[in-house]
């Protein structure tokens, strides 16, 4: 079936004119390529003149019409291989980012002080269970944090809406719902439209690759283009999930193929690669964050790893030119332009990239339309590949690829070192990726606080202090001490902390992963006592908490990207409606002011590719609502204002509206295929030492009991909290093992998958020594059903 959608796609394309197959007329042409290369000027410079990308935006708006396979039209020759008239002229293209502007108010929020024995706080004769511990902390801090078994945050809610419970709204529970919206209109479109981009992608450059052979005259040509056709039989492999494809090619090109899937396949750890001759980790294959749903998705995230990650390096450790690769990739790229039966596969390369660009970012390697640049400057608009060797060209073309930007992440290995038996041979520096993973703020943190031996992974943390966390930066200076074996930790901290800190809103809209880590910063803000902030916001016990919080909404956006975000590597070696005036909203009017911006962006991303599906639109509509009432909510705290009934009664069923928005985003997520997500526990790995990663998760989700003033009066509500997680492992994990690691069993049979709770593993990781400053492990803690106040309902 989807093989069908992709032929129909195909021709639907070609009907509105995707694919350019006309003759152009040659002043039209010239002018339009002038309008293409036109660039604005701004920060990045790499935005197209906003008329040409809504042009080139508009050819991803496609519609697949449901055709006969009668009226399916297939030539009967293929096209003669020439350059695209459209596509071969363009060597940029970007988006624009909305503005940004935070709103101002001032915070004063009445002190309270709570009595040691909690006897000031009106409710408390519901609660019992608490230990003299958390009672203590209960008084000192204003809050403690409890474990649960809950797998989702809205659940807690939900069993305060049943036992009147007055709700406590987390930043935690906030941040949760915006990795929803994310993950799931990611998974959304991967599902429907990228996997489909992809499949037509990998079929027509194989098909391009193999006949363009005949045309190249020079054996050394050749040679560097049988090795194409093997890059691109891998990748057609992967996307058919199947060692046996039909293509007319030497047995022995499609044997190294066939070899290179194996190892993929098998995905284990950095292995020289049969194509490229240098190590490739294939560790990176591990099918893992939420492309386990389905077999689709499984699929497009090999194909998309293998373009993401096998690279083509451009000089040797020496830093001379390795010629032959800077040839091979010029053939890649001019493959890439030629016309296709369909539509053009820079168009379609360009239909993936620009969507997953605005969601994570731009690579920082060599990509197809760098070298197409390239090859405009080089040898200008000749269609001919076989001058690509010419020496004449030679100079100026080592010159073209001395200019070209080195990345800015880049592995760190120990090449010649008594240390090491077996050194990793994986290149790094310059180096051509077809669809190379993304340059990522965290990730270029993380390299550079990497140092192989010394200090081979690095840690969340080193991201929340670089960020502005006093409390990560105490952390890891006073307790950690990674300065202890690498003396240039704190040099090498200083500095980003720096850099990162002169970053304007230019840079943290530049895409939506950027604008998640500002929200992420946002929530690390510590108050002292004279800010105005509630008591419970101004404590080091509550610092802690905001960067577990953090550090949980980190877990999930790292998680939801796996795919896309080029890592850090070193060697190492419903009750009855009753009245209740008692909830409360964490006031944290930045951060949702932010995450109202992010999902206002992330519509309009969808909404200009035609993209947003209607339950993606209503759930993010619903959320956007949300976001606004808990700013008005806060407000009113922050300024000692009461709540209306109406206020309060929305507060109440909080837990259901969470549930409502997540599940319009799991719909449009769900496709035709099972894609229902059984936990909201997760894990992902985030930095690589060979055959160690440093793997992040959330656990079950944390209770947290507050003292909230309301009125004059205290009164101790509860909400929602991640549990996060940072440990090492010897294996990228998925999901499924981490819930299993849990003691979360998934059952199949034939009409159902369902959870089975079991006891947690013995190997399941402890969470860090410093959650302690707010949680206590302990929890037997009872809620006796508040009262309800019938003579409000007008009862006797």
């Amino acid at each position: 079936m989807k093989k069908w959608i992709s032929v129909i796609l195909c021709i639907c394309l070609l009907v509105t004119g995707c694919s350019k197959g006309k003759k152009e007329d040659p002043v039209n042409e010239k002018d339009q390529v002038n309008e293409v290369n036109e660039v604005t000027d701004n920060s990045s410079g790499e935005h197209l003149d906003t008329d040409t990308q809504d042009d080139i935006s508009d050819k991803s708006n496609i519609v697949v019409d449901n055709k006969e396979d009668d009226d399916l039209i297939i030539p009967d020759e293929p096209k003669a291989l020439k350059l695209n008239n459209e596509w071969a002229a363009v060597t940029l293209t970007g988006v624009s980012q909305p503005d940004f502007i935070l709103p101002t108010f001032e915070a004063k929020v009445d002190p309270y002080v709570i009595k040691k024995d909690l006897s000031n706080i009106e409710n408390i004769q519901y609660f019992t269970g608490f230990t003299t511990e958390q009672k203590n902390m209960l008084s000192k801090n204003g809050f403690v944090v409890l474990p649960s078994t809950n797998t989702r945050m809205s659940y807690i809610y939900d069993l305060n809406e049943y036992l009147k419970v007055p709700n406590f709204i987390t930043a935690d529970s906030v941040l949760h719902l915006y990795h929803q919206f994310f993950d799931k209109s990611l998974l959304h479109i991967e599902s429907d439209y990228l996997y489909n981009y992809m499949d037509i992608l990998t079929d027509q450059m194989l098909d391009k690759s193999i006949r363009l052979l005949d045309i190249l005259e020079d054996e050394k040509m050749k040679d560097l283009q049988e090795k194409n056709i093997v890059y691109f039989l891998v990748a057609r492999m992967l996307m058919l999930d199947s060692r046996d494809i039909d293509a007319e090619i030497k047995e022995e090109l499609i044997n190294i193929a066939k070899e290179e899937f194996d190892l993929i396949e098998s995905a284990e750890n950095f292995i020289e690669s049969p194509l490229f001759g240098f190590d490739l980790d294939y560790s990176q294959f591990t099918v893992r964050g939420h492309y386990t749903r389905s077999e689709e998705l499984g699929r497009f995230f090999k194909a998309m790893m293998w373009f993401g990650t096998a690279p083509l390096p451009f000089c040797d450790r020496d830093d001379n030119l390795i010629y032959e690769n800077v040839l091979q990739s010029l053939l890649m790229s001019y493959t890439t332009f030629l016309d296709s039966e369909f539509i053009c596969d820079a168009e379609l390369w360009n239909n993936i990239y620009q969507p997953t660009k605005q969601y994570v970012g731009a690579s920082d390697d060599i990509n197809v339309f760098m070298m197409n640049g390239l090859r405009l400057e080089v040898f200008g608009e000749t269609s001919d590949p076989n001058i690509f060797d010419d020496e004449e060209y030679y100079d100026k073309l080592a010159q073209a690829v001395k200019n070209l930007p080195e990345p800015k992440i880049q592995g760190k290995f120990l090449r010649d070192s008594d240390l090491i038996e077996h050194p990793i041979t994986t290149p790094t520096g310059k180096q051509f990726r077809y669809m190379g993973q993304r340059y990522i703020m965290d990730s270029y943190i993380t390299q550079e606080l990497m140092m192989p031996i010394l200090r081979p992974l690095p840690s969340a943390l080193d991201v929340m202090g670089v960020f502005g966390s006093k409390t990560a930066e105490d952390l890891m200076i006073n307790y950690y001490k990674p300065q202890d074996k690498w003396p240039e930790y704190i040099d090498v901290y200083n500095s980003l902390k720096e850099e990162v800190s002169e970053y304007g809103p230019d840079i943290w809209g530049e895409n939506l992963y950027n604008g998640w880590l500002w929200a992420i910063k946002e929530n690390l803000t510590e108050y002292d006592k004279d800010s105005g902030m509630p008591y419970f916001m101004t404590n080091e016990a509550w610092r802690a908490k905001s960067l577990n919080a953090s550090i949980g909404s980190y877990t999930e956006l790292k998680h939801d990207t796996v795919l896309y975000g080029k890592q850090g590597v070193a060697e190492g070696g419903n009750g009855v409606i009753y009245i209740n005036h008692y909830h409360y909203v964490e006031p944290n009017v930045y951060l949702y002011s932010k995450l109202l911006y992010l999902t206002e962006y992330t519509m309009s991303v969808l909404r200009e590719r035609n993209m947003l599906e209607s339950g993606l639109e209503r759930g993010a509509t619903y959320y956007k609502e949300l976001l606004q009432f808990l700013i008005e909510c806060s407000l009113k705290e922050l300024r000692n204002e009461k709540l209306t009934e109406e206020e309060y009664d929305r507060l109440l069923y909080y837990g259901a509206s969470m549930a409502n928005i997540i599940d319009n985003f799991l719909l449009a997520a769900a496709g035709d295929y099972e894609a229902i997500d059984l936990s909201d526990m997760l894990v992902t790995d985030i930095a690589t030492n060979p055959g160690a990663y440093l793997s992040l998760a959330t656990g079950f989700f944390d209770y947290i009991y507050v003292v909230i003033p309301v009125e004059g009066k205290l009164y101790l509500s509860r909400g929602a909290v991640y549990s996060s997680y940072e440990f090492t492992s010897d294996k990228r994990l998925t999901d499924e093992e981490w819930w299993a690691l849990n003691g979360i069993i998934i059952e199949r049979d034939e009409y159902v998958t369902y959870p089975v709770y079991t006891e947690p593993s013995e190997n399941l990781p402890k969470q860090p020594d410093w959650i302690n400053t707010f949680k206590s492990f302990e929890n037997n803690v009872n809620v006796d059903k508040i009262d309800v106040e019938w003579e409000w309902m007008g009862m006797d």
